[in-house]
């Protein structure tokens, strides 16, 4: 079974190739659909979230934000129009039944000495 998620991804690139600042910006872009969650602990939306992209610091947008929240998507979106910054359109393909394979990952052991 195979399913695809539209989702969009804006990049803190400017057109000069520039990053985007402040280094926070992907935070607080993202902090308008933040809230507490039970815990009081401040929680994302399921639909936009501050990511890392190839070591560019950018926000990942679920389309489907447009149909729960048209205000939002269009604030986000104009964001990137206004700072000209990059919006790429990503079609994720997610298969079901493939197994993905894990790999063991074995870190070097070191010793530890404190002096007191």
């Amino acid at each position: 079974m195979k399913t695809v998620a539209e989702i969009y991804l804006i990049l803190g690139i400017t057109p000069t190739g520039r990053p985007f600042r402040p280094s926070d910006w992907a935070e607080r872009l993202c902090g308008a659909l933040a809230s507490y969650d039970s815990t009081g602990r401040w929680v994302y939306s399921d639909h936009a979230q501050p990511v890392i992209h190839q070591g560019q610091i950018g926000v990942r947008i679920e389309k489907v934000l447009h149909e729960i929240n048209p205000a939002a998507y269009q604030f986000m979106m104009q964001f990137a129009f206004n700072y000209q910054l990059r919006i790429l359109p990503e079609g994720e393909v997610i298969c079901l039944e493939q197994v993905i394979e894990a790999r063991k990952i074995v870190l070097p052991e070191q010793k530890l000495t404190f002096a007191v």
